[in-house]
């Protein structure tokens, strides 16, 4: 894995000026949607349509100026984020951070998976010297002014030592088989990262919940009682295969709720505590009929299988890049390396990767209007009404949304959107 030096000449497209010019226009449009939505969290009364959930005009005013605090501090860390990011790309910081990295850590200068490291190392430290501070106003300034953060900060320490450690080992083995797969695979190399990217990606999901997540979080068996007994009988009527069913104590960090089912083979339930406390037995039966259905409608292999294409695509892309001078003159760099192109290319293709995690979302949306038909056709229709309703108001979710911020911005229907669904399918 050598880099190779190439000679100065006149760049005919200025990849550059693309990249900071989409950033720019991205960098508007989106706080032009979050100005929208702020107009939203700026509302104080209560609006009938909420009231009739249940939810008192103390609860709704609290949310509101929650959402509204964090929407206002997100604008102004996406300002700051960047602007850092265009001055680093005009003022070629890139290929001067690439070029001393090896004298400066004393590296081989033509390995490029040292340098390689380097480099992410190093802009590693300049993103944690931005992302560490803005999580902790998040959590100790707007979120424990409301009441939701549990957070100390030994235990933000903690988890971001832990990652930290993670990443020291997983990054090293990603990066030397990236760069592996693509200097040995010739022409079609693209599909042989495909292969390599799901390789990992299985066994990123066998890992992480097992042996990674645990390292955050304590997972105890739920104890025997009416709702585990529910819970098995659900699955047993279903034929659904349920190794173990745990509760995670998310409640140390956050009093936000969720469930999720994970595991190829021996599946297992996790309920956060939180949920344990503020939804009734039925209406945990409910939520878990919901997530038990994302997996009777194949989800997680439907979007495996929607990543693997967008990788496919990507890399056959990033084929007819590689071997360019000009992408890399634009930029400033005299070296020509798969890691830098790489870097270079993810930049360029930023637009289509936009459209593509739009699409991601209007599948995601979907999946979960089909796994709420699932639940419904269970019977849970009310109870899992009744959690939604729960669940938004005490997580202090957004209850209002604008349209374009919810098409842009959000994974899930709104709430009011489920409702509406749910009630057509009762």
């Amino acid at each position: 894995m050598t880099i190779q030096s190439i000679q100065s000449s006149e760049v005919r497209f200025p990849y550059m000026y693309f990249v900071v010019s989409f950033m720019a226009i991205k960098y508007l449009f989106e706080q032009y949607i979050n100005l929208r939505q702020m107009k939203f969290n700026a509302i104080r009364e209560l609006p009938d349509v909420i009231e009739k959930l249940g939810i008192t005009p103390k609860s709704f005013k609290r949310q509101q100026k929650l959402n509204y605090d964090k929407l206002a501090f997100e604008m102004y860390t996406k300002s700051i984020r960047t602007a850092l990011d265009v001055i680093i790309i005009v003022c070629h910081v890139m290929p001067f951070v690439w070029e001393k990295s090896a004298n400066f850590f004393n590296l081989d200068s033509q390995s490029e998976f040292q340098r390689g490291l380097a480099y992410i190392f190093l802009e590693s430290v300049r993103q944690k010297l931005i992302e560490v501070p803005n999580n902790f106003y998040n959590s100790y300034v707007i979120e424990q002014r409301y009441g939701l953060s549990q957070m100390s900060f030994s235990l933000q320490f903690s988890d971001l030592v832990v990652e930290s450690g993670i990443m020291c080992i997983l990054v090293p083995l990603f990066l030397y088989g990236y760069l592996y797969v693509v200097e040995t695979g010739g022409e079609y190399f693209f599909l042989y990262v495909q292969i390599f990217v799901l390789i990992f990606a299985i066994a990123q999901s066998l890992i992480y919940p097992n042996y990674i997540q645990p390292l955050f979080n304590k997972f105890e068996e739920l104890n025997d009682g009416l709702l585990k007994f529910s819970i098995k009988e659900l699955t047993k009527r279903l034929k659904f295969s349920v190794y173990q069913i745990y509760v995670m104590d998310g409640s140390k960090r956050s009093d936000h709720s969720n469930a999720y089912l994970f595991g190829l083979i021996n599946k297992r339930i996790v309920l956060y505590d939180t949920l344990l406390k503020k939804l009734n037995d039925k209406e945990i039966l409910a939520v878990v009929a919901h997530e038990i259905g994302h997996w009777r409608w194949q989800h997680p292999y439907i979007n495996l299988m929607l990543y693997c294409l967008k990788i496919l695509f990507t890399f056959y892309l990033f084929g007819l890049f590689r071997n360019s001078d000009q992408i890399f003159l634009s930029f400033g760099f005299s070296d020509k390396s798969i890691f830098i192109g790489s870097t270079l290319f993810f930049a360029v293709f930023e637009p289509m990767n936009q459209l593509f995690h739009l699409l991601e979302l209007m599948v995601s949306r979907s999946h979960e209007y089909q796994a709420d038909q699932f639940a419904c056709q269970l019977g849970y229709g009310q109870e899992l009404f009744s959690a939604l309703i729960k669940s938004f108001s005490q997580d202090s979710s957004n209850l209002l949304v604008d349209p374009w911020y919810q098409w842009y911005y959000n994974s899930h229907p709104t709430l009011f959107e489920r409702l509406d669904y749910i009630k057509k399918k009762i």
